[in-house]
């Protein structure tokens, strides 16, 4: 009875303390709500592993972070690891494997010197015991398959929670359920860029009208949006026309280094159809269409289209192929970037004025 109250004491508490204030946490509540559900942490008879994905820099990090501080009290080992990627590109499946086991066991000093070894004590100590796991930033499946964490050779209870722009390295995992982070509401993106741009959470009545064109440039991306909101804090209204007139000219640099982590990851045909959608496809176009056009050009998109969804890169809805914003503006610097004042030197044109002035360079030629 006494072990019933102290847990749910313990409940309330994480609950209230994971949900303090903070400015980078707007709409986050219904979202953690949303995968507490897909988790199903009431069964305690099985092991659940959920995965989450979605476009670098829309909140998966953040909500990882919040889904942890809410639920790890109620397991006897929790384990958050911050970049999969990066621990095992610099130090291999034994890199990880620590990472794991200090965590899991709160043993900073603990070692193992070699990865058979760790593989049984990984199974060993987490085969009794309900543990919750969290990897963020997985980029490859052989990430998750070297630190073999098998549901069928956990406790009973457990929770594995993956996260990773890249869906088909979820579904490749056999995860239960997937959630795919969208964007922010109109509503919540409006709070973030407001606690960021004027330290509060309203519009200062003068910038009212300009809050239209910022926002829709960021498109619900509540990267975009904290980066605009500081950029544009300290600025008087005519800096803020200027500031937003210079980003349809040139991205800020701080997103499209982000953003561009999932286009690095593109195999070269998939980079050729990603930049012809950025430039010529993004707002809607019919997906017949697009395959007709890819196809032309020995794309092979019936297979590549579906990389890209599954690396949130485009979405197909109702037979109509979009692409955000953010990454629209992303294909386009690419495509500029060598010669960014010379259209003619591009590898696509999009702009009626810059094919004019290239038809006319030529013509003078």
């Amino acid at each position: 009875m006494i072990e019933i109250i102290v847990k749910d004491i313990l409940k309330k508490l994480s609950q209230s303390i994971s949900m303090l204030p903070n400015q980078d946490l707007v709409g986050m509540e219904s979202r953690v709500e949303k995968i507490e559900e897909l988790l199903c942490l009431d069964s305690v008879n099985d092991v659940g592993v959920v995965g989450i994905c979605g476009m670098p820099g829309i909140g998966k990090t953040e909500l990882g972070h919040a889904l942890y501080r809410r639920i790890s009290h109620q397991y006897d080992f929790r384990c958050y690891i911050d970049d999969v990627s990066k621990i095992f590109r610099y130090s291999s499946t034994l890199g990880l494997q620590k990472q794991l086991l200090r965590q899991v066991l709160n043993d900073q000093n603990l070692d193992i010197y070699n990865v058979p070894a760790g593989t049984d004590l990984v199974q060993r100590r987490l085969r009794h015991t309900r543990a919750l796991i969290i990897l963020d930033n997985v980029d490859n499946i052989d990430q998750l398959n070297k630190l073999a964490l098998k549901p069928n050779q956990l406790c009973a209870g457990t929770r594995i929670i993956i996260i990773s722009i890249d869906e088909h390295i979820l579904r490749a995992y056999k995860v239960n359920r997937v959630y795919r982070v969208q964007p922010l509401t109109w509503d919540n993106a409006i709070q973030l860029f407001c606690k960021h741009a004027f330290k509060d959470n309203y519009i200062m009545s003068e910038f009212e009208k300009l809050k239209y064109d910022v926002l829709s440039y960021a498109d619900g991306h509540p990267l975009a949006i904290k980066v605009l909101g500081s950029f544009l804090s300290d600025k008087d209204v005519s800096q803020w026309r200027r500031a937003i007139a210079m980003l349809r000219e040139s991205p800020d640099e701080d997103v499209m280094k982000v953003l561009r982590i999932s286009f690095d990851g593109l195999k070269p045909i998939q980079k050729e159809i990603f930049l012809d959608i950025a430039c010529f496809f993004r707002d809607g176009h019919e997906k017949y269409y697009v395959e007709e056009v890819l196809n032309f050009r020995g794309f092979y998109p019936e297979i590549n289209l579906k990389v890209l969804v599954q690396k949130s890169l485009i979405t197909i809805k109702s037979g109509l192929i979009y692409m955000p914003t953010l990454l629209s503006e992303l294909g386009r610097c690419i495509v500029r970037e060598k010669s960014p004042k010379k259209p003619r030197k591009w590898s696509r044109l999009w702009d009626y004025q810059d094919l004019r002035k290239v038809m006319l360079d030529y013509k003078v030629r």
